[in-house]
């Protein structure tokens, strides 16, 4: 481990947000976390008034503070240093929440403070690689996610994969792992990135 890369690719989102730590194609941690409201409870509705600023400085304490561990645990067992990774926000046409895109946006903004070296991946489709395409583009139909995404993501069903136990929290209201997967698919979009830098190099 301690010769590769890793990279940490983040999700950012409204209701929830979601980092994978990734070398290669192994997947080694991940967590979905979202925002909490003033007594510190996790709370989904808690940024939807965007004017509440303190609201959204409590979802990104607890990111950067999720962000910092993970890399630390990481270089403690003896991985070499982590670059982080985010998907490009930008705002939509059409009819949309303000929230839906502003919230991330400014996880975006926020992580790149803690950060610069941030490196920022356009979208893409990100955590839907098991799905099937039509002519244009659109997504038709979703196939089994042990097709495109390794065991960390499958569903535990005996003893064939599932979200590992030492994994940090998954607060999806469900325990959706979509954040998860586009996490990961963004962490291998920067490893790309890296590896094709590094070859211009050469």
């Amino acid at each position: 481990m301690s010769g590769e890369v890793a990279v940490l690719g983040i999700d950012p989102g409204r209701r929830w947000t979601a980092g994978v730590l990734r070398a290669g194609e192994r997947a080694l941690h991940g967590w979905t976390i979202g925002p909490v409201d003033v007594a510190g409870r996790p709370s989904a509705a808690a940024v939807d008034n965007v004017h509440d600023l303190a609201a959204w400085a409590r979802y990104m304490g607890r990111l950067i503070d999720v962000v910092e561990a993970t890399v630390q645990a990481h270089q403690v067992a003896g991985g070499r240093p982590v670059r982080l990774a985010c998907e490009v926000v930008v705002p939509p046409g059409g009819r949309i929440a303000l929230a839906d895109w502003l919230i991330p946006r400014q996880i975006v903004a926020g992580l790149l403070a803690f950060d610069p070296t941030v490196m920022l991946i356009a979208p893409g489709g990100h955590g839907k690689r098991h799905y099937d395409r039509d002519g244009a583009g659109r997504l038709v139909r979703a196939r089994p996610v042990t097709a495109d995404y390794p065991p960390e993501f499958w569903p535990a069903k005996g003893q064939s994969g599932g979200r590992p136990a030492g994994w940090g929290p998954c607060e999806a209201r469900r325990g959706e792992r979509d954040h998860e997967r586009a996490a990961y698919d963004i962490a291998g979009a920067a490893l790309a990135q890296l590896g094709t830098a590094a070859a211009m190099t050469l």
